[in-house]
């Protein structure tokens, strides 16, 4: 097994970045990053107040140079530019747009309640959040968007996969195996 790996899991909101990056932390003894966790303020109603992007870039610098196998989930476009000679593999996800809403809606609710249903103090916020997402597939490069997202793949220079459609846990894990030089699995 390599000693050094790190993988950026990112793409379209709901495609499931998040979900496969704490997958392989626990089945290959990755340490596991969430972007979101670095680039908002700690706030209620939450995802309201972006911390300095100078400090975004320290933080998750350290802790990329603290954890030499890590998983990364989540965008760090603009700001987090220099880091990506860092990564050993890009693993860029984009479902269809149904099928993201879908999961968005489900995993709001899971972690709102009844916050992001109509008469809910969250429930504007959340209307605004999908009306942002369903602008990926047309956003230009000036807003999180696939054309933002592919422009900023360009001069990569180590394996991309591109997971275009929905899969199980397992069977995307199979698809990140052969890069991460392992014998087995843990789930």
């Amino acid at each position: 097994m390599k000693k050094r790996f790190r993988i950026h899991l990112f793409g379209s909101s709901g495609s499931g970045s998040t979900t496969l990056a704490k997958a392989i932390s626990l089945a290959h003894d990755f340490h596991f990053i969430d972007v979101d966790d670095i680039f908002w303020e700690p706030t209620d109603p939450p995802f309201t107040r972006i911390k300095p992007k100078s400090e975004c870039l320290e933080q998750l610098r350290n802790l990329l140079e603290i954890n030499e196998r890590a998983a990364v989930s989540g965008a760090f476009v603009g700001w987090g530019d220099s880091l990506k000679p860092l990564f050993d593999l890009f693993v860029f996800m984009h479902l269809p747009l149904e099928i993201r809403l879908e999961r968005i809606k489900l995993r709001e609710q899971n972690r709102f309640g009844n916050r992001v249903l109509p008469g809910g103090d969250l429930y504007k916020q959340h209307l605004d959040f999908l009306d942002w997402v369903s602008l990926y597939e047309t956003g230009d490069i000036n807003m999180r968007s696939k054309a933002q997202h592919e422009a900023w793949l360009k001069d990569v220079n180590v394996p991309i996969i591109r997971i275009t459609e929905a899969m199980s846990i397992p069977e995307m894990l199979k698809l990140i195996l052969p890069y991460l030089d392992c014998e087995s699995e843990r789930l």
